[in-house]
């Protein structure tokens, strides 16, 4: 489960990476290099699909990462191995 969890934040992150690229600063970026996308998303642009699109991947990968903080405090409050007493090893 940690490591499907770990998997799936690492994919949050490097798509919220590319996103973050592709937004329009003001009238530009690098969604210009891509055609801009001004008459598919209709009047409006890109804009306000890639602000909420960005909200949610944001929001998601707060989630995974707090997901992944509790996940590993559980992995680290396993119960170690005991090991037998001395007389028993041989000593």
């Amino acid at each position: 489960m940690f490591t499907v969890l770990l998997v799936f934040h690492f994919l949050v992150a490097v798509i919220l990476i590319l996103v973050v690229l592709l937004q329009q600063p003001q009238k530009g970026g690098m969604s210009t290099v891509f055609g801009g996308g001004e008459s598919i998303f209709g009047g409006g642009g890109i804009s306000p699909f890639m602000t909420k699109l960005t909200s949610a991947l944001a929001a998601i990968f707060i989630i995974t990462s707090l997901l992944l903080v509790m996940a590993s405090a559980q992995r680290t409050r396993a119960p170690l191995p005991q090991r037998p007493p001395a007389e028993e090893r041989g000593r």
